[in-house]
C-alpha cells in the first residue's frame, strides 16, 4: 500500500536531479542542491519524495519486521564498503529520523520522520500498520522519503541507484497504470487489526546441532570459496528448512587463521539455481590461529529456495573444523 494518503502529491521521482558534473555555482537547475547539500545524487533521488506536512502517518507498505528505527547519525560504520553496506548505504547525516524494514524480498527505507515510536527495532509490522509520523528531520523542507532496495551488492545501472529501484510498484493498485489518484480504499489506514494470540507472534525456533570436521578436511585455501556441508559432508547446509522471516546466528571454529587474516562469511539465497548473496561478515584470526567467530542473517526466504553459506579465506591453511546455527523462523 502507499505509505501515506494519496492526497498528498509525489514532489520527486526516482531518478529525478542527477547531480553528476554539475558546477555548484553555474546555472544548472541542480547546482543550488550541490551547492547546499554536496553531490550526494550523482545518479539521481535515489527514492521517491512524497510531499506532506509534518505529523502525517506513515505506513508500512508491506509487512516485514523493523530493522532499524533511530537518527541516521547513530547509523553503524565507517566509510570504508564494509561500513556502508552495515547501513544499507545510508548518509548517516542526509535521513534524520528513520526506519528500515525487511520487506519480503526487499528492504524499505522510510526517512525524515519526526517520530517513529510506533515501530521500533524488532517490530514485525503487517501491511497498513502505523510506524510513524512525517516530518522534517535531516534538515529538510516537510515530506517523506521512500526507498525501495532490491540489491545488496548496492549497484548501480540497469535501473539501479546504489541497489534501489522506483518504489512506487511496491505500493499495489497506486502503481502506474491504476491511477495514483484513484487509488481509494488502498491508501486508507489500515483498519485495527483483530487481537493475536501472544503465542502466535512467536518465532520457531530450532538448531543445527554443531557439526564436527575431521581435522584437516576443510583446510581452506587462498581466496577460495567453501560451502558449509550438511552433517553427511556431501551437501551444501540449507540454514531455511521453510520459507518465511529469519533470524539466524552462525557460529564458526577452526584453527590456523593468524593476526592479520580474516575469513569472510557471506550467506546466499538459491532461488531456482541461482544464487543471491547478502554482504559479507568476517571472522578475523588471534595470536595463537584459534578462531572463533559468529554471523547472522536477519531476511526473509522466498518459497522454493535454499539458504547457504559461503566462507572464503584471506590466506590458505585456516582448517575450518566446528559450525553450528541458532534458526528463529517468523511465519
Amino acid at each position: 500500500m502507499r505509505p501515506v494518503a494519496t492526497k498528498y502529491p509525489i514532489t520527486q521521482p526516482f531518478g529525478s536531479g542527477a547531480t553528476a558534473g554539475v558546477d555548484p555555482y553555474g546555472s544548472h537547475p541542480m547546482a543550488p542542491y550541490v551547492r547546499m547539500y554536496g553531490d550526494y545524487q550523482p545518479y539521481g533521488h535515489a527514492g521517491l519524495d512524497i510531499g506532506c506536512p509534518v505529523g502525517t502517518p506513515v505506513y508500512a507498505i508491506a509487512p516485514g519486521r523493523v530493522l532499524w528505527a533511530d537518527w541516521g547519525t547513530n547509523l553503524p560504520g565507517d566509510d570504508s564498503g564494509a561500513g556502508w553496506a552495515s547501513r544499507w548505504y545510508l548518509y548517516k547525516g542526509f535521513p534524520g529520523i528513520v526506519t528500515v524494514i525487511q520487506h519480503p524480498g526487499w528492504v524499505g527505507v522510510y526517512a525524515h520522520l519526526s517520530d517513529n515510536n510506533a515501530a521500533p527495532a524488532g517490530t514485525v509490522v503487517r501491511e497498513g500498520d502505523l510506524i510513524g509520523l512525517s516530518g522534517d528531520t535531516g534538515g529538510v523542507a516537510p515530506h517523506l522519503h521512500v526507498e525501495a532496495l532490491i540489491n545488496l551488492s548496492y549497484a548501480t545501472g540497469g535501473g539501479l541507484i546504489y541497489g534501489r529501484t522506483d518504489p512506487i510498484p511496491f505500493f499495489g493498485k497506486s502503481a502506474p497504470g491504476a491511477s495514483i489518484g484513484a487509488q481509494s480504499a488502498v491508501t486508507k489506514p489500515a483498519p485495527e487489526p483483530a487481537p493475536v494470540k501472544e503465542d502466535d507472534d512467536m518465532p520457531t525456533y530450532k538448531r543445527v546441532p554443531a557439526i564436527i570436521r575431521k581435522p584437516g578436511s576443510t583446510k581452506l585455501g587462498a581466496g577460495k570459496t567453501w560451502y558449509l556441508k550438511d552433517k553427511t559432508g556431501k551437501a551444501n547446509l540449507n540454514l531455511a528448512p521453510a520459507p518465511g522471516l529469519y533470524d539466524i546466528d552462525l557460529f564458526l571454529q577452526g584453527v590456523g587463521l593468524t593476526e592479520g587474516q580474516a575469513l569472510t562469511v557471506q550467506f546466499i539465497v538459491v532461488t531456482k539455481g541461482r544464487r543471491s548473496g547478502y554482504y559479507t561478515q568476517q571472522i578475523v584470526g588471534t595470536k595463537n590461529g584459534v578462531f572463533r567467530g559468529s554471523a547472522r542473517y536477519s531476511a526473509p526466504v522466498p518459497k522454493g529456495a535454499l539458504l547457504e553459506v559461503a566462507v572464503t579465506s584471506t590466506v590458505a591453511g585456516p582448517d575450518l573444523n566446528i559450525y553450528g546455527a541458532d534458526i528463529k523462523l517468523w511465519q
